[in-house]
């Protein structure tokens, strides 16, 4: 949006309060307090959106919640969590109908829900437990008003028959309805079952929670299956069915939830259902424990690596450990190795889940304990090896091996400390030993080392120096362990160890810059040596060939991209020379951006042609089938590059090509992030617009891409923070065609706007929303306003056509509620620039009444008067100009001698001062010619005069040369010689 200004007595201010950025911003560096009190004085400050401020509560509720989280003390965090609820609730109070009332409800579900299981942690008393279910019950009651909301608004839609093509975001609106509606209930189930939990005994004392779940569970897994929440529901129902003694129904839900297909929205439940399901069986009479090892192994087995560590994976490997056990109890119907066999899957399986902390922990250790292993054992803790005098070589390289070992189970320990959340107490002496043993084990290499005979084998001195080189990085002992490492990589060339040494080297080596520097340039060139000779010795190997990239990070981070693109070129054709160019030349194009913004456009044009080849050579480069985000990101750099080199057909080209090209292969990439998409689809609207006005284009087709392209850049900006962004991207594109435009070529600068113009204009017949429009609108009069030659007030041609769809726009936005005071500036802005001055004046009355001190309407008001002026009748001119100079009749409109007054106090609008300054001046002048009056003349004189004695340098250079022609040419009018001003000193 057009950046619009407050000033008031005695200082000038900005218009329009950056309100939800500074918030946001407090909130990130963790200033609650702060924010919290700016919120509450959010309503003092002019010029924010009243929309924000009346979702005031809403963002207190989040810094509540925020604070919370960072809080230490358990009392300071319920008190935080509880003025969130009550901000939320004042807000649906006050708010019912506010488009994010349902995003506020939502969150106060959510809240309530999570300030309850607060309460059941550890062990919950009995005053604790009522406290849950106090909220766990308001939470079901949120969810369920959510559910009813939504359900109105879903049946007035059933009976429209919506055409996804046709109306994409009424189609889009109906399915986030759905989705919110099917979460609702699940959220809503899930709060009656977590209430019934927190009752001793849930079957007797609540039934009647108990069975609502099971109706709202019932509902979901039969009419809504085809939906994850319905699939998901069928483990829920099953959970419930089980609490109520049902198990027949449950055995039925839980084999039901198995049936479903094998997604990632539905693993956890899956895998659920499955120890449900095992449970059941185990507890029934009969003991089927090989129905239960049937159901529960292939979903064991399935585990992927990102559910290894999963409480639901724990849960199910203790439920099949137990299968297990039960079957090596059977010595009836199994056989003895059958039964030692099921021994050791059951102890395999305990052991895994002991290695993972949680809810299991109890039961895991109790039946290992049943097996006859102590719960200690199972820590696996290891003895501390000691740094005696080994008797030889081979015994240094057993007790090095040891030291490995225990530093392995240590670091485990910690880890897994650090997850249950141990204090740095209780982690210190961990860490402490580690460190000793880290010292022992390099004691002992040096002095194995120091032992090895002529018939030592060569693999184990190479392995007990692997061990050395490591133990000293760890240890911190940089150039011990780099000495060590390149050792290594030249005694033991082409092998594993070798190359292993040379890489520790390598991070020694970075290491030791990271926290000395460079030590001029010393170990930069060691870093460069000791990579060219991992890529002769290890040709085919790609981690030697990473090594070599190390060298090229580090050209690429001093900026020396001509020696970071000499070792590219050495580097062997493959993947990781791909990479590496294709990073170069996004680096060359960065360059290439920096170079323009100094105003030296033919070294950034030849910057340019090296970013092109390089980023084409490293996409060509690629084989297989697969292209990642970074390469897509690549493709959509050089289709930028094509674009700046006004290459339209060769972006598109860039864009559509069938290996790399980002609008190709999107659907490949494995969800792709937002800015990713906003700049993707920016890109390829600059593009397509370009290549409208190339001959020989089919400008129907090239539309309906544009327009398409316009719709997936709405649909990525769904929420409030989307449209904001969304704002932000089509002012970006808005400037990008206006550089081009006034860039062009006349004749190609005429066919750039008309095409644009047929561009814009059908989007403003298809768009719906305010967003969309106020662009259309805002590109429009940038444009029409940039076609104007200077020195011509009123626009023609080209010029006029684009203001006449502009204005249109702007007044059909200026009917909708709550329309911004944005809406009539441009408008008036628009109607001045087609010489309609009377009704632009109406509109900055409209504005300046409620926002006198909006300095850009002040000023457009003033310059309305003055163009005026200048073509009215004569006998009209003189009363014209005066109110350009004092305002008008109402003094609505202050005219340049106001404006120059409030403005000439504040640094901020100095600029703003001489401008008006500049035009009393000229009014004046004008004002005197039209009158025949020479006494008004002379004042225009004085009125310059009396500003250099005051200001020498009449605010700048160009605003110096201004002045100096105006009073010149006062001075021929009133038959002096044209002096001029005083040169500035």
């Amino acid at each position: 949006m057009l950046a619009l200004l407050l000033v008031g007595a005695p200082a000038a201010r900005g218009e329009g309060e950056p309100a939800a950025d500074f918030v946001n911003q407090l909130r990130a560096v963790g200033y609650y307090d702060m924010a919290l009190a700016y919120l509450d004085r959010l309503d003092q400050y002019p010029g924010v959106d009243s929309a924000y401020v009346t979702t005031v509560p809403l963002e207190k509720a989040q810094t509540y919640i925020d604070s919370a989280v960072a809080a230490r003390s358990a009392d300071r965090r319920d008190e935080l969590f509880s003025n969130a609820e009550t901000e939320l609730q004042a807000f649906l109070k006050n708010h019912p109908s506010n488009p994010r009332a349902s995003e506020a409800r939502s969150q106060l579900g959510k809240l309530r829900m999570f300030r309850a299981s607060q309460f059941m942690t550890g062990d919950a008393n009995s005053t604790d437990r009522r406290k849950a279910r106090e909220l766990y019950q308001a939470a079901a009651d949120t969810f369920d008003s959510i559910i009813a909301d939504l359900k109105g608004r879903l049946q007035k839609m059933q009976g429209a028959k919506i055409d996804p093509k046709k109306e994409p975001e009424k189609a889009a609106r109906r399915d986030q309805y759905r989705f919110e509606f099917l979460m609702a209930q699940h959220n809503a189930g899930e709060a009656r079952l977590m209430s019934a939990e927190t009752f001793d005994d849930p079957t007797k004392d609540a039934t009647q929670q108990l069975n609502e779940a099971l109706q709202i569970y019932t509902d979901l897994s039969e009419k809504y299956n085809s939906y994850v929440q319905g699939a998901n529901a069928y483990y829920s129902r099953g959970r419930v069915e089980k609490t109520l003694g049902k198990r027949d129904e449950a055995y039925g839900s839980f084999s039901r939830m198995l049936e479903q297909a094998d997604v990632d929205e539905l693993r956890e439940a899956k895998i659920g259902a499955a120890t449900e399901l095992i449970d059941l069986i185990l507890s029934e009479e009969d003991n089927d424990y090989q129905e239960a090892i049937t159901i529960g192994t292939p979903i064991q087995r399935s585990l992927r690596p990102n559910e290894e560590k999963s409480q639901a994976a724990q849960s199910l490997r203790v439920a099949l450990a137990r299968a297990y056990l039960a079957k090596s109890k059977d010595k009836k119907n199994t056989k003895a190795n059958e039964r030692k066999r099921a021994v050791s899957d059951a102890r395999k399986l305990l052991l895994q889940a002991k290695k993972i902390p949680g809810s299991h922990d109890e039961e895991t250790i109790g039946l290992l304990a049943d097996l006859g292993i102590d719960a200690a054992a199972t820590e696996e803790t290891a003895e501390m090896p000691t740094a005696d005098d080994p008797k030889n070589f081979e015994e240094a390289l057993v007790s090095a091996r040891q030291v490995f070992q225990t530093v392995q189970t240590i670091s485990e320990q910690i880890d897994a400390l650090k997850k249950q959340g141990g204090q740095k107490e209780q982690v210190q002496p961990l860490e402490d030993s580690i460190s000793a043993a880290r010292q022992t084990g390099i004691v002992i290499l040096r002095r194995g080392l120091s032992m090895i005979r002529p018939d030592t084998d060569s693999a184990a001195i190479n392995e007990a120096r692997q061990f050395l080189a490591y133990l000293l990085l760890q240890s911190k002992n940089y150039r011990d362990s780099y000495v060590v490492g390149r050792f290594l990589s030249q005694f033991a060339p082409g092998s594993e160890t070798g190359l292993s040494g040379g890489l520790i080297a390598l991070n020694s080596a970075q290491q030791i810059i990271a926290t000395e520097g460079t030590g001029g340039d010393f170990w930069v060139e060691e870093i460069k040596s000791l990579g060219d000779y991992l890529v002769e010795k290890w040709p085919d190997n790609p981690k030697a060939a990473s090594a070599k990239g190390i060298s090229i990070v580090m050209a690429m981070e001093k900026g020396n991209l001509d020696e970071a693109k000499r070792l590219i070129d050495a580097m062997p054709n493959g993947p990781e020379q791909a990479k590496f160019r294709r990073l170069l030349g996004q680096l060359y194009w960065n360059d290439s951006l920096k170079l323009r913004r100094e105003d030296k456009p033919q070294e950034a044009d030849e910057l340019l042609g090296i970013a092109s080849a390089e980023l084409t050579g490293g996409l060509e480069q690629i084989s297989g089938g697969l292209v990642d985000e970074e390469a897509t990101k690549a493709a959509v750099v050089l289709a930028k590059i094509h674009l700046k080199r006004d290459q339209p057909n060769d972006a598109v080209k860039a864009l559509d090509h069938p290996k790399y090209g980002a609008i190709t292969v999107l659907k490949k990439l494995n969800a792709p992030s937002d800015d990713f998409l906003f700049d993707l689809y920016r890109t390829e609207l600059q593009a397509v617009v370009g290549k409208m006005t190339s001959s020989g284009g089919n400008q129907d087709k090239l539309l309906e891409r544009a327009s398409q392209t316009i719709d997936n850049l709405q649909k990525i900006a769904a929420d409030a923070n989307g449209k904001k962004k969304l704002v932000g991207t089509f002012r970006v594109l808005a400037s990008d065609i206006q550089e081009q435009i006034k860039n062009a070529p006349p004749a190609r600068q005429e066919q750039l706007i008309d095409a644009f113009n047929v561009f814009l204009s059908r989007i403003a017949t298809i768009a719906d929303d305010d967003v969309t429009l106020l662009w259309v609108g805002q590109t429009m009069l940038g444009m029409a306003e940039s076609s104007i030659p200077p020195g011509q007030n009123k626009a023609d041609g080209q010029a006029a056509e684009l203001l006449t769809t502009a204005i249109e726009t702007f007044q059909m936005l200026k009917q909708k509620p709550n329309a911004s005071d944005t809406i009539p500036f441009m408008l008036g802005k628009s109607l001045r620039l087609q010489g309609k001055y009377s009704a632009s004046l109406s509109e900055y009355r409209e504005i300046l009444a409620k926002k006198p001190t909006m300095i850009d309407a002040q000023e457009e008001g003033a310059l309305a008067y003055e163009q005026w002026a200048a073509t009215l009748a004569p006998k009209y001119r003189p009363s014209a100009y005066k109110a350009a100079l004092s305002g008008g009749k109402k003094g609505i409109i202050w005219g340049w001698g106001k404006i120059s007054q409030m403005t000439q106090r504040n640094p901020a609008f100095r600029d703003r001062f001489f401008r008006a300054r500049y035009h009393v001046a000229l009014c004046r002048f004008e004002q005197g010619q039209a009158a025949d009056d020479k006494r008004v003349i002379q004042q225009a004189a004085r009125d310059i005069t009396s500003l250099s004695a005051l200001y020498p340098e009449m605010g700048g250079t160009d605003q110096y040369r201004e002045f100096n022609a105006l009073l010149k040419k006062i001075q021929v009018a009133l038959g002096e010689n044209p002096e001029g001003l005083p040169p500035p000193a």
